[in-house]
């Protein structure tokens, strides 16, 4: 059976609504302008639809000339081209593509462990989100300008890039504002089968819901689990590095912003890291439960689009969880914790030795004070 690519997304906002694109551009961060923005509270820390569920109704639309892949408005190509906000109740707001003609200076932003550097929209957008949310909010651009994996400062609250948790993939991957990986891919026959399994009265469910990037037809149900690099296409190749572990978000209907208890429910009997298996490998899978992978692009640029052919180029063998990356320690890293052990150790035994002193000390007195 072939598989092709179905549909492809970008959710250029995050947590906001997502558009469907004929040709998704790879950058080293995802899909061109995928989470390239994010909302931000008074603190700094992001704010999405697992607070605020009407996020789901904020529409975004880009002029399609911007996603192809021979144009970029950040090339100077489109410099008039706008990203466009709707949402009900609000006016329509417009934030230019275009870097250069940001509007506010760097932020501090805070996305789950990250906290780094962001491009402020100004004040116009603030206003709109502010009054959209009903509290102080901000919009905030990645300012990212990616080059060699070496120039992320992982840990560095100035830095501008956001790494990739190294556990799961090589170092130097790097994530705009995505919840942690670049690419999600999801199997169409994957909701098919999930959708079966809901109540009646509660699917089926869209694929809205799980937000992903790319979504691939002509498989099995849950085949996905098999897959460790994909190539699509001509040009592009994906590691699919670990099996998404799912929230509340799925659990909001995209068109009405209604929060009900699925699709989480039935996933946590059917698709739970308990019943796959897979907490044996990694215990703090036990209590997720999944859907979809996330994934990394090998090797710089290409494109991926609607139809193309994929290819699994390599499966993935033994227990459907990925293998933790080792990272070396340097050697003092290393030899601290083993310091740390010897300081205890010795600790420990000097205890012993000041506590049975101490009864001695007690037991001669009480003698001595007894015999008067």
């Amino acid at each position: 059976m072939s598989l092709s690519v179905a549909s492809l997304h970008v959710y250029p906002v995050k947590s906001c609504g997502g558009v469907t694109v004929e040709q998704g551009v790879i950058t080293p961060t995802g899909f061109r302008y995928d989470r390239n923005w994010v909302v931000i509270n008074e603190k700094g820390r992001f704010v999405t639809q697992r607070q605020k569920p009407e996020m789901a109704l904020v529409s975004v639309s880009l002029q399609p000339q911007a996603l192809l892949e021979d144009a970029s408005a950040e090339e100077g190509q489109y410099p008039d081209a706008t990203l466009v906000l709707q949402a009900p109740g609000m006016p329509t707001l417009q934030v230019p593509l275009n870097p250069g003609r940001r509007q506010g200076p760097s932020t501090k932003v805070t996305v789950w462990e990250w906290t780094g550097l962001g491009a402020d929209e100004g004040a116009e957008a603030a206003a709109w989100w502010s009054q959209y949310l009903g509290h102080e909010a901000r919009l905030v651009r990645y300012a990212g300008e990616p080059g060699q994996p070496g120039e992320i400062k992982a840990g560095k609250e100035d830095s501008t890039r956001r790494q990739v948790d190294p556990e799961w993939t090589e170092a130097g991957e790097e994530t705009a504002f995505s919840d942690g990986f670049p690419f999600l891919v999801a199997n169409e026959a994957s909701l098919t089968d999930l959708n079966a399994h809901l109540p009646p009265d509660e699917g089926p469910l869209k694929l809205n819901r799980f937000r992903p990037n790319v979504v691939v037809a002509g498989a099995p149900a849950w085949a996905e689990d098999g897959w460790l690099r994909l190539r699509l296409g001509a040009s592009a190749t994906l590691h699919l590095v670990k099996p998404c572990d799912r929230c509340a978000v799925t659990t909001t209907e995209q068109e009405t912003g209604v929060v009900g208890y699925e699709p989480l429910r039935t996933l946590r009997v059917v698709r739970s890291g308990k019943v796959l298996g897979w907490s044996e490998a990694v215990p703090r899978f036990k209590g997720a439960v999944f859907f979809a992978w996330n994934a990394v692009s090998e090797g710089p640029g290409g494109s991926i689009r609607r139809g193309d052919e994929v290819e699994v180029v390599q499966a993935r063998e033994g227990p459907a969880v990925p293998q933790k990356v080792d990272q070396p320690a340097p050697a003092q890293a290393q030899a601290q914790p083993q310091a740390q052990r010897e300081l205890g150790a010795g600790l420990t035994t000097l205890q012993k030795v000041a506590l049975l002193l101490a009864a001695i000390l007690v037991r001669y007195l009480f003698q001595y004070y007894a015999a008067k």
